[in-house]
């Protein structure tokens, strides 16, 4: 009897199905790509059976729907769902090309009518036109000025003797296994108000609420084999496996400037045999080392070197932070490479593991870099070439202005909090080679520049 009460079609004229969401929102949806599928559950929550008497869109131009495993149009008539019982929805973005620079927002209806009634959900996204790109070659001298986003498939390669210049303002969305190999140069000079940015092209939610931009090793990285050249200016590479990894042969000169390398499942900076210098530069959250430094001369000034990866309240990396590890590690014990020298000015090294700093070197007191005005996580660094700097002190609290995911609103933040200790301690003189922060704050106005690369 009470399955047939189920069963049975109900006479009551206000009886109303239930979703799950009453407005589906996307992210930014790229064009020709598509988003990921979601998914709403549609529940008959009446004792007797609904009959829906027709499921239609109001447009049906950029969402594409499948109601319990039936996606044609003409097929989604009279369906019954039992009492107390409930049908899967999946839907899926799908924007037409239309020349947007900019995200455009689109908007449409599901449509359920019983019998005289009707109920609706609201379908809502931004669609971006992109410029698709699946494997480019770089063989002669080429700028590439980012009029419209740039979806990477499998990668760029730039051939030996060749320039790749890349305009303010350009985004590449890398997929799944992308990366960028350079044998040439490679010169991305981001502005304050238009930064080059790398990054996945997940753009849509690991859970409610939380991005998978979040998410590290959601693309490949850039590798740098014996390049002619690389410079880079305010541009950001997140989110990859590997953000920057240059192997030279030891003629070779890295040039790393208001630039911000952020959370990336194995290295952020890997030096090995090239000379480097890194300046009003963030590199952050990384399960391995945020800076690999082995041959060469790496001079690092005013910049922030902070590992807190997997630091959250959410389960959301599918890599674990290896604590075996120092975040800022100089292996100066290689036979195989030049000597290593590291010059650290006016900047920060902090992180979960309390010594954020690991010396690998033969003689610890006639190492031949320099460490001053800084602020140290580390208990490693002999005195002879370490002065003026400031140690921390067990777990500092007040270092940053957020170190840990605490929650959806509040995520890592690396500029200084009020009571910060790395406040007031940088080098004035060296700092007014470099007035501005990695935000554009003048670090020289109160007189007391702050370490790292973001003034209070």
């Amino acid at each position: 009897m009470l399955i047939a009460c189920e069963n049975r079609l109900t006479d009551d004229p206000s009886a109303r199905l239930t979703f799950s969401l009453d407005t589906l929102r996307f992210d930014t949806v790229f064009t020709n790509a598509g988003s990921s599928t979601r998914t709403i559950i549609i529940r008959n929550e009446n004792k007797r059976a609904l009959q829906i008497s027709r499921v239609r869109m109001q447009s049906g131009e950029s969402f594409r729907i499948n109601l319990d495993g039936e996606q044609k149009p003409d097929m989604l008539r009279d369906i019954v769902i039992g009492g107390g019982d409930s049908l899967f929805l999946f839907v899926r973005a799908t924007i037409d090309p239309a020349d947007r620079d900019k995200p455009a927002f689109i908007e449409d209806r599901v449509i359920f009518e019983l019998g005289e009634q009707k109920q609706e959900l609201v379908l809502e996204a931004y669609g971006w036109d992109v410029e698709l790109i699946d494997s480019l070659y770089i063989g002669r001298d080429t700028t590439l000025l980012g009029r419209k986003p740039y979806l990477v498939r499998n990668g760029i390669y730039i051939d030996k003797g060749a320039l790749l210049s890349i305009a303010p303002g350009c985004r590449f969305y890398m997929h799944d296994t992308a990366k960028v190999v350079c044998l040439g140069g490679i010169s991305a000079c981001g502005t304050l108000e238009e930064p080059v940015w790398f990054g996945s092209d997940r753009l849509d939610d690991i859970y409610e609420g939380i991005r998978y931009i979040y998410v590290g090793g959601k693309w490949n990285g850039i590798y740098l084999s014996e390049p002619d050249s690389v410079r880079l200016d305010y541009t950001e590479i997140v989110s990859g496996q590997i953000a920057l990894y240059v192997y030279g042969s030891g003629k070779e000169h890295l040039s790393l400037s208001n630039c911000r390398i952020h959370n990336h499942s194995v290295y952020g900076l890997a030096l090995l045999d090239v000379d480097a210098n890194v300046v009003n530069t963030e590199i952050s959250n990384c399960a391995e080392y945020c800076v690999y430094a082995s041959g060469g001369k790496h001079n690092f000034v005013h910049t922030t070197i902070a590992s807190f990866f997997n630091y959250t309240q959410y389960v959301i990396q599918t890599t674990h932070r290896n604590d075996n590890v120092s975040p800022f590690f100089i292996n100066n014990i290689s036979k195989n490479r030049r000597k290593t020298e590291v010059r650290m000015y006016n900047s920060i090294i902090a992180g979960v593991k309390q010594n954020s700093l690991m010396l690998a070197t033969p003689l610890g007191d006639y190492y031949s870099g320099e460490f001053a005005y800084s602020y140290l996580q580390t208990d490693t660094l002999g005195q002879r070439f370490a002065h003026d700097n400031v140690y921390a002190q067990k777990r500092d609290t007040t270092l940053f202005v957020c170190d840990l995911y605490k929650d959806k609103e509040q995520y890592y933040d690396f500029r200084l909090d009020s009571l910060s200790p790395a406040r007031d301690i940088a080098d004035s003189l060296i700092a007014t080679r470099y007035p501005l922060d990695r935000l554009g704050k003048n670090r020289l106005e109160d007189g007391k520049p702050d370490a790292g690369c973001y003034e209070y």
